[in-house]
């Protein structure tokens, strides 16, 4: 361990750290349309006034009313160099029943080593281990060369607006690499589930369910092709395999309505409209347009034996698969990082989901490795938690990590 790492761990303030955490967590950041103050601005204002009081000079960038980026530079001291993104996101998802907690989920109680709230690990852990590191290399005198952003974003739990607002602003561009601050428990995390979301409507015309022939079923057109939609899971099983990191691919209807006019459901009426919601999670071997084409095949397949059907079909959102190379300079920076801290070898995953990290990939083609403190399995969660060692040591390899990847040439 050099010089410049001694004295940036040394720099690390980890009661600080803690108790920044601690804040952020009982700061509800739930964005819900119909939940006034509780959205992303109160969590980005305390990202804001944080970096403020270090001398920083954070811009805060509205993407909606309400709903504000964070982002914040730190210059290098060594001149000229590369630019590396860490970045993590403010919006947390409901709690859901307060009853089905331990603790309050918006408490921020420290129990042990482990501090329990909604967003504790997903991701608010990361995002405070993030900037005290970044604050550590500033004290340190920011012994690196080029430049380290810090990218706040809202709405990684929806629609990812808040990243792709930061890549249209040019927040992103000619980034060397990204580290995505998400919970993996450990992991290096350098491949990612492709995530393909569509609906599905058909419509039909609305009879007496006693006399169906005087009508179309919208329901029925449906579920046959739902029923025929659902094979394709297993062609991509045997086409493609078992990801060593990242398992076997997946197609998941989530949600089917029916009708959709506003007029209640009754049992003797055949439906005039319905729509399903697929959430597909992809291998980086598959190509999402391919499996666009083959359901509109499957629609054309189905209406040859009911030319009364009608189907339309929406992209709602389209983020690839990322898979960064194991030899990659950023991953083996996290790597040699992780293994100072630890004393072990990292272990090398893939995230079951996916991160604002593939938006960054689909639109910037920016390598990304996903690293950060907490159980991978636990966010969404009732008791939530973040065990707080592990922040500690997530900050203390993104410091050496941003200084490993930051003298490295080759990258």
């Amino acid at each position: 361990m050099n010089d410049a790492t001694t004295r940036a761990r040394a720099q690390l303030d980890t009661d600080g750290m803690i108790a920044f955490l601690q804040a952020l967590v009982r700061t509800p950041s739930v964005y819900l349309p119909d939940m006034p103050g509780a959205n992303e601005q109160a969590a980005a204002q305390l990202v804001y006034d944080q970096l403020t009081a270090w001398g920083w000079q954070p811009l805060w960038e509205e993407v909606a009313p309400g709903r504000p980026n964070v982002i914040a530079d730190l210059a290098g001291g060594a001149g000229p160099g590369k630019l590396l993104l860490f970045e993590g996101h403010t919006d947390v998802v409901t709690p859901g029943d307060p009853e089905a907690w331990s603790y309050d989920p918006f408490g921020g109680e420290i129990v042990g080593r482990r501090l329990y709230g909604r967003g504790a690990a997903d991701m608010k852990g990361g995002v405070a281990a993030m900037l005290f590191a970044a604050r550590a290399l500033q004290l340190a005198g920011a012994p690196f060369a080029g430049r380290i952003r810090l990218l706040v974003p809202i709405d990684e739990e929806g629609m990812m607006i808040g990243v792709k607002a930061l890549i249209a602003a040019g927040h992103a561009d000619g980034a060397a690499g990204a580290i995505i601050c998400e919970p993996e428990e450990r992991e290096i995390c350098i491949a990612q589930k492709g995530s393909l979301r569509l609906r599905l409507v058909s419509h039909g015309r609305i009879a007496h369910g006693a006399m169906p022939e005087e009508g179309v079923n919208a329901l029925a057109a449906m579920i046959r092709l739902l029923d025929q939609t659902l094979r394709i899971e297993a062609q991509l099983h045997v086409e493609h395999g078992v990801h060593p990191l990242l398992g076997r691919p997946y197609i998941t209807p989530t949600v089917i309505r029916s009708p959709l006019n506003g007029d209640a459901s009754q049992i003797n009426c055949i439906p005039d409209r319905c729509d399903a919601f697929l959430d597909i999670r992809s291998l980086p071997t598959i190509v999402h347009e391919a499996i666009i084409t083959q359901i509109r095949g499957l629609i054309q397949k189905v209406r040859v034996d009911h030319p009364d059907y009608r189907f339309d079909l929406e992209v709602i959102d389209d983020r690839p698969s990322t898979e960064t190379p194991i030899d990659h300079p950023l991953v083996q920076s996290v790597a040699t990082a992780h293994q100072q801290v630890y004393g072990a070898a990292p272990i090398y995953g893939g995230v079951p989901g996916s991160t604002d990290g593939t938006i960054l990939v689909r639109e910037r083609g920016i390598p990304v490795v996903v690293y950060g403190p907490g159980d991978k399995r636990i966010p969404h969660q009732p008791d939530e938690f973040v065990d707080l060692d592990e922040v500690i040591r997530a900050a203390q390899v993104y410091i050496i990590a941003a200084l490993g990847f930051l003298s490295d040439s080759t990258s």
